[in-house]
């Protein structure tokens, strides 16, 4: 089993938070406050680009092509999310 580097350890819980945000504002407010999707988009941004960073040292080229699309995917989102927010039409 290969050892995970402290980078690897931060990312996942990172990532941990961002369900665990997203989860809770569905429980308690049907993803409607918006101070916890502004959080849920905050740590997602940065669980995407530090899954990035790692990805980029990783010697497997499949890894770095995945994690370039699902940045980029996840920077498209974030700014449709933050445009809803921003209309009032909270929607996830």
């Amino acid at each position: 089993m290969a050892k995970k580097t402290k980078i690897n350890r931060i990312s996942n819980a990172i990532n941990f938070a961002s369900i665990a945000i997203e989860g809770f504002n569905w429980y308690a407010y049907q993803s409607k406050n918006k101070k916890l999707i502004y959080a849920s988009i905050a740590v997602t941004s940065v669980s995407a680009v530090l899954d990035f960073y790692t990805a980029l040292k990783s010697p497997r080229k499949f890894a770095k092509i995945f994690s370039t699309f699902t940045l980029a995917g996840t920077l498209f989102s974030t700014v449709k999310r933050l445009k809803n927010v921003r209309k009032d039409e909270v929607s996830i």
